[in-house]
């Protein structure tokens, strides 16, 4: 049984990012400041689901190590003070760039290709470790600080290969053979990572949100994303690699990585002058044993001043939250090629019930709470045929 720290030796500062799988703050070491990001679930109010994928993540995180994969920094239980339930707790390194959903349209091919063979190197890495990330999408590729540096976050869907697992991952960014329940392996990665180039672009998804229909064109159309027009002919190239709809003439990884948009970048600095210690010397964040009787007043002012570190640091997954509150965003309507036909259904609904696409699979959407397929993270479905 995992042990409860009732005095962890961090400090929880403000939260940077919500997601259907837990919250992520940002949090300093008592003894030497060192600033990390937790993840964190609750586990008497959190869903068996979420427990359970944040364990998943801990697991697969705690086995890799590259320089484009989130660093792993360790885990515990705390039971903090004011909180309602002990939670169980994800440590990893805390990245100041934001995510590459935050670009928009204004990112430049020279940064577009540095992102993109990071993510390859992240995935190829994964892949060879027989991991499937299932969940490649601009929101948890986070920016490091140096120029054109990314590195691959969020495993809370990841399963190993051959695992035989539900459909997982989210709506917009799964593959064909996904959403048909058929198969879910690297080349899935793979086309969600040319939807996750087209989204870093445009700063749009490579399709748009219509629920169910969507889901229907994705899978059983032959219907592919609009290429962007502001990318090269090279780029438009590799995504076309990326885009194939029959698993077999999907580029690997490897054979990505010798493509001409991305063979010609060399590794990006992964270190800069930046740094988190350099940041908290100005707040005279340390603690010694003399300060434990202080311990309350401390940590109060500690959060404070980590707060400050996260609004300079970056915006990790926060719009989620705004688009919660009505935000929308407008979509393009991509249409590249069709075959077939596909029924096509209404308006995709926030309640999300069970929708039924050409087949006769009815799919399950197990999150049901008000979000879009875009703001979905870690989406499960279960299809009635395999209950």
């Amino acid at each position: 049984m995992e042990k409860v720290s009732i005095k962890p030796e961090w400090v929880r500062g403000d939260c940077i990012g919500k997601g259907a799988f837990g919250t992520v703050s940002v949090a300093a070491d008592k003894a030497d400041g060192r600033v990390f990001a937790v993840k964190s679930v609750e586990l008497s109010s959190g869903s068996t689901c979420q427990a359970e994928a944040l364990e998943n993540e801990i697991r697969i995180l705690s086995s890799l190590s590259s320089p484009y994969v989130v660093g792993y920094l360790g885990d515990d239980t705390t039971c903090e003070q004011g909180a309602a339930a002990s939670c169980r707790n994800l440590h990893m390194e805390c990245l100041p760039g934001g995510t590459a959903a935050e670009l928009g349209a204004g990112v430049d091919e020279r940064s577009l290709r540095s992102y993109t063979w990071c993510v390859l190197s992240a995935l190829r890495y994964v892949h060879g470790k027989g991991i499937v990330h299932c969940d490649v999408k601009g929101r948890n590729v986070l920016l490091g600080p140096g120029p054109g540096s990314a590195k691959l976050a969020d495993f809370g869907s990841a399963v190993e290969l051959g695992s035989g697992v539900s459909p997982r991952g989210s709506p917009l960014w799964m593959a064909p053979e996904v959403i048909r329940g058929e198969y879910q392996g690297p080349e899935s990665d793979v086309w969600s990572l040319g939807c996750t180039v087209i989204e870093m672009s445009t700063g749009k998804p490579a399709w748009e949100d219509r629920g169910v229909d969507t889901l229907c064109r994705i899978g059983y159309s032959g219907e592919l994303p609009e290429l962007p027009t502001q990318l090269s002919e090279l780029g438009r190239d590799f995504v076309g690699k990326c885009l194939r709809r029959e698993v077999s003439e999907r580029w690997s990884c490897d054979q990505l990585l010798q493509h001409p948009f991305v063979a010609s970048c060399s590794p990006p600095s992964l270190v800069s002058d930046w740094s988190p210690r350099c940041v908290l010397d100005s707040f005279d964040l340390n603690y010694s044993d003399e300060e434990e009787d202080q311990q309350t007043f401390d940590e109060t002012d500690a959060k404070e001043r980590i707060g400050k570190l996260a609004s300079n640091a970056g915006k990790i997954g926060n719009q989620m939250e705004e688009e919660r509150e009505g935000t929308s965003s407008e979509y393009h309507e991509p249409v590249r090629t069709e075959e077939g036909s596909c029924r096509r259904s209404s308006e995709y609904s926030d309640a999300m019930p069970t929708g039924e696409v050409s087949g006769g699979t009815n799919w399950e959407f197990r999150y049901s709470n008000g979000l879009s397929m875009e703001e979905a993270d870690g989406f499960e479905m279960v299809s009635e045929t395999a209950r």
